[in-house]
């Protein structure tokens, strides 16, 4: 029997709490301690899980009251004194977060990563771990859904689990309630979705054909030949809400988050689905988080191997860890035949509008973004779009911008796909544990090995310039050197208006409030700061129904604004001048036979 068991009861369903026991068989005899991850790994945020923990209290042995003093070491961590003989931790820790990141528990449903729940024990995270996850008479009709390998469970998953070790443990998350079920194979390997927070039929033959050819795609696109996975099952854990969005990446599962409208209804009388775009977006996401199972969770990052949970774990590859798979994921969409080949461009040109948009690409670089995830991308303010860029999506235009170069480069005889597989082969691992981790000389010299040496200027500049520098990349050309041609959007008067201005509002209680002051507009020349809310232009009052229509109805540059400011009256004078950013839409001669 593993030397360190977790009990896991849903107890307190209407107050969302969790009872949770650690028995710890063999602890160290010169003092234990243990410890609640900060962190989870993909969501690059300190987020001290154990803020969550309500009582913490230890036994010496499984079976009896004599209580054990605790040391609080800090935060996450506590000591247990010199012991012998084994101790049992016991711990009530509340979950009430629908992300997909920590834990949640309500009477429908419940969901969990190890991660916000079971204290690991320092200096004992390579020994197995036994799971029992319990059934109560408030929980008889649920079932549990998760890829941890099962001891001795009943027919609706309650029962025993078994994980090699605590990194294991913490990658495979739970599930809890009742699901709608989909299910198929991929080239032999087990898949399944379950879905919880529906309140209408949806298309289940329509969601499994398409996950199945997104699964099918991502495991032959690795592996072409023998059509191999690194994992034995996949199981894909959907939580619908009204609204919300998100997902986070496992080593043989995903915890996804969306709106219920996303997925494909049932069809109406007329045939027609009314959420096409949003059911594509879905997709994407799906197929984003899979491509992870080999970017990530086994390819990875030098400075991730391991995982250090109490801390800020660094790298400056995010770019390529999520950007390049950002790129494949709508890519893949693409090559299974899920979106045509005129939306695959649109998804494209979206996500260059959406970085073009932003100041901050000027100003800080892709692997800077990706260093500075702890503090900056995952901490947004006003100033975020004026001091940051994503790197997901302008890491997505890299990876396009690579590609392109590659195929100019060897006449279409070679692709940034090659480098992938190249990176998988050597770097990839078919087993329970990650592949040799890579850093950025890593990176350049499976590009090299696989283009070629002469290849090597190219590289170096591209990496100066795109993925250390700021500048613009020529997405432009290098679409025209595939005969995919762009031009620049045509905007509507208002539009013009908007992106002069530079501001982003929103509806603040029946205030036009605003968010964001972009660095590029005149708004910002004039004085107009985020949080701020317009109460009237030009004379005429502001509601966030109206502001377009008066935006629109202006008869003058000159412009005088009211506002309030920490609930004092300012009146702000601009001039409506300044260039407006350019948004790029694809040119009808994509459309010549």
């Amino acid at each position: 029997m593993p030397a360190i068991e977790y009990t896991i009861t849903p107890n307190d369903l209407n107050g969302h709490r969790f009872d949770v026991e650690l028995l710890i068989k063999n602890p160290n005899p010169d003092g234990q301690r243990i410890q609640l991850p900060s962190w989870i790994p993909g969501s690059y945020l300190i987020r001290d899980f154990s803020k969550q923990i309500e009582s913490i209290t230890a036994f010496s042995g499984k079976k009896t009251n004599q209580v054990v003093h605790l040391k609080k070491i800090n935060n996450s961590t506590w000591e247990i004194p010199p012991m012998t003989e084994e101790v049992c931790i016991k711990l009530t820790v509340y979950a009430f977060d629908t992300s997909v990141r920590t834990a949640y528990l309500d009477p429908e449903r419940g969901f969990y990563n190890h991660s916000s729940l079971c204290l690991q024990v320092l200096g004992q995270g390579h020994m197995p771990c036994l799971v029992t996850i319990k059934q109560t008479p408030q929980t008889k009709f649920w079932e549990v859904a998760t890829t941890l390998y099962k001891r001795d469970v009943n027919a609706n998953g309650f029962g025993s689990y078994i994980a090699a070790n605590y990194d294991e443990l913490i990658d495979q998350p739970v599930a809890l309630g009742t699901f709608t079920k989909v299910q198929w194979r991929s080239y032999g390997i087990k898949h399944q979705m379950v879905i919880q927070g529906l309140l209408s039929s949806i298309d289940k033959t329509r969601l499994q054909n398409d996950l199945k050819r997104i699964c099918d795609g991502h495991i032959s696109f690795f592996d072409p030949r023998q059509k191999r996975a690194p994992f034995k099952e996949y199981l894909f854990l959907v939580n619908t809400v009204g609204n919300g969005y998100g997902g986070l990446e496992h080593r043989s599962s995903t915890a996804l988050l969306c709106n219920r409208s996303d997925l494909p209804m049932v069809r109406l009388k007329t045939g027609e689905l009314p959420n096409q775009t949003d059911y594509e977006n879905f997709l994407g996401l799906c197929s984003h988080e899979y491509f992870h199972s080999w970017i990530v969770k086994k390819v990875q990052p030098k400075t991730f191997q391991p995982y250090v949970l109490d801390r800020k774990n660094y790298t400056d590859l995010l770019w390529l860890f999520e950007g390049f798979t950002s790129y494949y994921d709508d890519l893949q969409l693409f090559r299974t035949g899920c979106i045509t080949r005129e939306k695959y461009l649109k998804r494209i040109l979206n996500s260059w509008n959406g970085v073009l948009r932003g100041p901050g690409r000027l100003k800080q670089s892709v692997a800077d973004s990706s260093f500075d995830a702890w503090t900056k991308y995952y901490q947004t303010d006003e100033n975020t779009p004026n001091s940051v860029v994503s790197y997901y999506a302008k890491g997505s235009l890299v990876a396009l911008a690579l590609d392109l170069e590659i195929r100019n480069f060897t006449n279409q005889r070679k692709s940034l796909d090659d480098v992938m597989r190249a990176l998988w082969k050597k770097h990839g691992a078919w087993g329970n544990h990650p592949g040799i981790g890579i850093d950025e000389s890593d990176f350049k010299q499976i590009v090299l090995q696989t283009v070629g040496e002469s290849f090597s200027s190219i590289w170096k500049n591209f990496s100066k310039i795109y993925i250390h520098g700021t500048k613009e990349m020529p997405i432009e050309a290098l679409l025209a050197t595939q005969n995919i041609y762009v031009r620049p959007k045509k905007n509507t008067p208002l539009d013009e208006i908007k992106s002069t201005l530079g501001i982003r509002t929103s509806n603040s209680d029946g205030w036009l409030k605003v968010t964001h002051v972009l660095d590029h507009g005149c708004a910002k020349l004039s004085g107009l700061a985020a949080g701020d809310l317009i109460a009237s232009i030009n004379q005429e009052r502001v509601t966030p129904d109206r502001w377009d229509n008066l935006l629109k109805n202006l008869n003058s540059t000159q412009i005088s604004l009211n506002v309030f400011r920490h609930d004092s009256e300012v009146q702000l004078k601009l001039k409506l001048s300044g260039k407006t950013q350019t948004q790029y839409e694809l040119s009808p001669e994509n459309n010549k036979p």
